[in-house]
C-alpha cells in the first residue's frame, strides 16, 4: 500500500488509532510543535545509539590507558588535536650517518629512537600517537620524526621512530615503498616522515651522482677499455662484453662528472696493477686479459663484502679492501668454509685510497631504495644547507677522514 507523505507525517505527529482518519497536513502547513517534540525525544532517548557512543568512547579511553602503561616513560599521551598538527610525507626517509656525523663526533643531531616489537600488537595510528607524544614531550626541540613500519613473513608489524629537529644535520631522500630488508628474509619496510607544518624543512640528500649496484658494471668495463685505448691506442675485445668503442663512448658521455672524479681513478689503478704484474715479454698482450680479470675479481669481492654508512669497513684498520682471509677451513663435507667477506687477496693494496673513495661514493650515492635493493644515501659529502664539515676539516667528499686535520671547533 502506498502511503502519502501527509499521512506519514500525521502518523508521526500522533495518530495512534488505526481507524481514525489521518490528519491531512499540506506541504505549506507549519509542522506542529508536538511533531518536533516527538522527533527530539526519539533522537535524544535512543538507547542503542547512546550505548554505542558510550561504548566506543570508553573503549578508546581504555586503550589510551593501556598504551600509557606499556610506555610509562612517555607520560600521558597527547590528544588527537596535537597529532593532527603533524603532516605525513610518505615514501621518504632521513639519513644522518656517514662521514659528516663522524667528523662532527655524534649522530649528526639526531634524537633517540622509539621501537615497538612485533608481539606488542600496536597499530600505525597508535604508533603515530606514541611518536608524536615523544616528539612533543620528551625530545628537545623536536619537529620531525622518521617512521619505519616493518612487516615480516608472517604478516606481523613492528615500528620504529627516530627523532629530529630543525637544526639536525640530516637529509631527506625519496624511497619506493616497500623497501627490502637486508638482514631478514621476507621482511619489508615502509618509510614516511612526520613533521610539524606543511613543509619538511630538512635539505635534500646530495648523493654521489653515479650508477649503483648492477648498473655500475658496464660503465666500469667501458672505463677500463678506454684506459687501454688511451695507453695502447687500440680497443681490446672482451669475451662476454661485446662493447664497441662507439657504444662505450656513449655510455661514458652520459655519466655525470662524479663518475670520472670518484670511480674512474680506482678502475684505472686496479686494472694497471694487475696488468703490470702479468707482463710477459714472450706473450705480448697477456697483461690486457690479466688486467680485466683482476679488476673483475676485485669488484666482485667488494660487491659481496658490502658495507654501510659507518666507514670503518672501508677506512678502518681492518677494512675489507686490504684485510686478507684467514687460512681456509674445511667442513665435514670436504669443502671450504664460508667466505670471510674481505678482499685483501683480490684487490691491490697500492690502490687503497682510490678504492676507498670509490666505495664511499657508492655508499653515499643518490639513494635507490625499493623492494629489491638498498643502495646509497649515506652522508659522505657536504650537503647544501649545512656547514662544510668535510671541506673545513681538511678532508673532502668521499674521502676517508684525515683525523689530524679535524678542526678544534668540531665538538
Amino acid at each position: 500500500m502506498k502511503v502519502s507523505r501527509s499521512a506519514f507525517i500525521a502518523l508521526l505527529a500522533g495518530s495512534t488509532n488505526a481507524h481514525q482518519a489521518p490528519r491531512v497536513l499540506s506541504d505549506e502547513a507549519p509542522i506542529p510543535a508536538e511533531f518536533s517534540f516527538s522527533i527530539q525525544r526519539i533522537e535524544s532517548n535512543d538507547p542503542l545509539a547512546k550505548s554505542s557512543k558510550t561504548s566506543k568512547s570508553s573503549k578508546a579511553e581504555n586503550r589510551v590507558k593501556e598504551l600509557e602503561e606499556m610506555f610509562p616513560c612517555l607520560g600521558p599521551l597527547v590528544n588527537q588535536t596535537v597529532v593532527d598538527n603533524y603532516a605525513e610525507k610518505d615514501s621518504t626517509s632521513i639519513q644522518n650517518q656517514g662521514l659528516i656525523s663522524e667528523v662532527i663526533g655524534k649522530e649528526a643531531g639526531a634524537g633517540t629512537t622509539l621501537r615497538v616489537k612485533y608481539e606488542q600488537g600496536i597499530t600505525k595510528s597508535e604508533m603515530i600517537k606514541l611518536c608524536v607524544t615523544k616528539c612533543e614531550e620528551v625530545e628537545e626541540d623536536c619537529t620531525t620524526f622518521l617512521m619505519r613500519e616493518g612487516t615480516n613473513s608472517q604478516g606481523e608489524t613492528d615500528f620504529r621512530c627516530k627523532f629530529y629537529n630543525d637544526n639536525s644535520t640530516a637529509a631527506q631522500y625519496d624511497v619506493k615503498n616497500p623497501v627490502i630488508s637486508l638482514s631478514e628474509r621476507g621482511e619489508f619496510f615502509n618509510y614516511s616522515v612526520f613533521h610539524k607544518g606543511d613543509e619538511l624543512l630538512l635539505p635534500a640528500h646530495k648523493g654521489c651522482d653515479v650508477p649503483v649496484g648492477k648498473a655500475l658494471k658496464i660503465p666500469i668495463t667501458c672505463r677500463a677499455l678506454q684506459y687501454v685505448k688511451d695507453a695502447a691506442d687500440f680497443w681490446p675485445p672482451i669475451p662476454g662484453f661485446p662493447l664497441s668503442e662507439n657504444n662505450c663512448s656513449q655510455v661514458l658521455e652520459s655519466l655525470a662528472s662524479d663518475f670520472e672524479d670518484y670511480i674512474a681513478p680506482s678502475v684505472n689503478c686496479t686494472y694497471s696493477e694487475f696488468a703490470a704484474a702479468a707482463i710477459d715479454p714472450s706473450k705480448p698482450g697477456v697483461e690486457i686479459g690479466a688486467g680485466f680479470a683482476g679488476l673483475d675479481a676485485c669488484l666482485t669481492c667488494l660487491e659481496k663484502a658490502g658495507g654501510n654508512c659507518a666507514t670503518d669497513s672501508f677506512c678502518g684498520e681492518d677494512n675489507v679492501i686490504t684485510k686478507t682471509c684467514p687460512a681456509a677451513t674445511c667442513t665435514l663435507d670436504g669443502q671450504n668454509g664460508q667466505e670471510c667477506g674481505t678482499c685483501g687477496d683480490k684487490c691491490p693494496s697500492q690502490c687503497l685510497a682510490e678504492i676507498q673513495t670509490a666505495m664511499l661514493c657508492q655508499a653515499g650515492a643518490k639513494a635507490v631504495w625499493n623492494e629489491e635493493e638498498q643502495l646509497g644515501s649515506c652522508l659522505h659529502a657536504d650537503v647544501d644547507g649545512f656547514a662544510n664539515y668535510l671541506a673545513d676539516g681538511g678532508n673532502g667528499d668521499y674521502k676517508c677522514l684525515n683525523e689530524t686535520a679535524v678542526p678544534n671547533w668540531v665538538v
